[in-house]
């Protein structure tokens, strides 16, 4: 974090001091809201929950050294406090502040499906000149963020930050701290439908970014969603950038009134499916152009259609921020994937196995679904429960289950209490499994070198379980 005072946050954010003036002006170097993290010299931030209080722990994290409080209850003690009304507030707050001091380009990605592999493709492309700091882990809700935010330090030059939601207003706030150069808006698909309750609450939410962007930011759009026309009008007056598969840009552009704020669209051209990835021509055009301002030949070492979009939706933010084509390139030609994303591993008897368990949605699961068709030779569809569906969830599974008989599956197997509905609907060559043992010895005997076993759940599932006693061991 870049070097901060207790007085520089009341100044900015009120509150009250319980400090001398020469205690309120020491640098706080380090933030921890972990109470087993605090080391010495640390600023600890006591939060509240509905299950814990972090003033219980206060005591334990004087005596580790630390050497700030922020606090919602006075302390009897001589570590300097930060006294607020809401501990949370202040984490944000403390964060925000942060964030004012980075200048470099600093951008935003939300969205249903692939915020994870967009940040990690920015990351890659970002880095071939920049040092660049990006979302660890699952760092994206209203304490992750700020978190994210308070790890910038004057070393960097960019950063490539994921913004996620459970509940409406929570990427307006996130959005608000971060306040990002170049928001990215991926998609909407089913995830999370049992907390927002509808599609139309999720397309929503995630347009929160767009709407709280500062006027002057990029916002880049996926212009295949159909959710695109609604995310447009929440853009405002602010620049965009669009993202399509569409590869007749003739018929782009006359598809529908496109508004002014609409400046450059990136495509995909001449996609080619490898064992180990795609190839594609990556093109940018100007506003109401059939022919590319730019085109590059793009190597990506990611399976699957989606991940194409994804690697236009990381070049276009990219292109937004001043990064030059070249880096591009190198960048997602360097990208290395994510463990349990589209990861091709090597399977007992000479078959391939893909680990897709990192979590699952039913638009990821269709984009999985679309992957493993594509692959010549025998192809089987390994399903766990698919979980926040709400009242959604045995109708979605059902929906996936078709999905697959319709795209040339050739074998679903499934286990767990919802996915029973998927292998219902597949019909024919589906067989649902009572547990996780009886799934692993069935798929051994199922597995031959003309064979791809494509395993997937969410992360509830831990359908990585199934995939560790099938991969061949060195």
């Amino acid at each position: 974090m870049y070097p901060l005072n207790l007085k520089q946050l009341q100044h900015h954010f009120g509150g009250e001091l319980i400090c001398s003036e020469t205690e309120s002006e020491l640098e706080i170097k380090c933030l921890q809201i972990d109470s087993r993290q605090v080391q010495q010299g640390d600023l600890f931030v006591a939060l509240k929950g509905e299950r814990f209080d972090a003033h219980e722990f206060l005591a334990q994290v004087i005596e580790q050294g630390a050497g700030f409080l922020v606090v919602s209850q006075p302390q009897k003690t001589t570590v300097p406090q930060w006294l607020v009304e809401n501990t949370r507030i202040a984490l944000g707050q403390i964060a925000q502040l942060n964030r004012t001091l980075f200048t470099a380009p600093l951008i935003a990605i939300t969205g249903n499906s692939g915020k994870t592999t967009v940040k990690e493709m920015l990351g890659s492309i970002l880095s071939q000149q920049r040092n660049t700091l990006i979302t660890q882990g699952n760092f994206n809700n209203d304490i992750g963020v700020p978190l994210t935010l308070l790890r910038l330090d004057p070393q960097h030059q960019a950063a490539a930050i994921e913004l996620g939601a459970n509940h409406l207003g929570e990427i307006a706030y996130t959005t608000a701290l971060a306040q990002p150069d170049v928001g990215v808006l991926l998609n909407v698909t089913g995830a999370h439908l049992g907390e927002f309750g509808s599609i139309e609450n999720i397309a929503q939410a995630k347009a929160e970014l767009l709407s709280g962007l500062p006027e002057k930011a990029c916002a880049v759009i996926n212009a295949d969603d159909s959710h695109c026309a609604y995310w447009l009008s929440c853009a405002g007056t602010r620049s965009v950038s669009l993202f399509t598969l569409e590869t007749n840009m003739s018929h782009f552009w006359q598809s529908r009134n496109w508004p002014e704020s609409v400046s450059q669209v990136l495509s995909a051209q001449q996609i080619q499916a490898q064992p180990s990835g795609c190839q594609f021509t990556l093109q940018s055009y100007d506003r109401g152009a059939i022919e590319p301002s730019l085109s590059a030949e793009i190597q990506l070492p990611a399976l699957g259609l989606h991940n194409v979009a994804n690697a236009l939706a990381a070049a276009a933010a990219a292109l937004s921020v001043g990064v030059t084509i070249a880096e591009i390139m190198a960048g997602l030609t360097a990208f290395s994937g994510i463990k349990g994303r589209l990861q091709q591993l090597s399977g007992l008897n000479g078959a391939c196995l893909i680990n897709d368990t990192y979590n699952a949605n039913p638009g990821s699961v269709r984009a999985a679904i679309d992957t493993l068709s594509a692959i010549s030779g025998k192809k089987i569809l390994v399903l766990g429960d698919i979980g926040e569906l709400g009242d959604a969830a045995s109708s979605a599974h059902a929906d996936l289950g078709r999905y697959a008989k319709d795209k040339g599956i050739d074998q679903l197997y499934t286990v767990g209490t919802l996915s029973q509905h998927a292998s219902d609907h597949f019909g024919t060559g589906a067989q649902h499994l009572p547990d996780k043992v009886s799934l692993v010895e069935q798929l051994k005997r199922e597995l031959s070198a003309n064979c791809t076993v494509l395993v997937k759940g969410s992360r509830s599932a831990a359908m990585e379980t199934i995939v560790e006693p099938l991969q061949l061991q060195n």
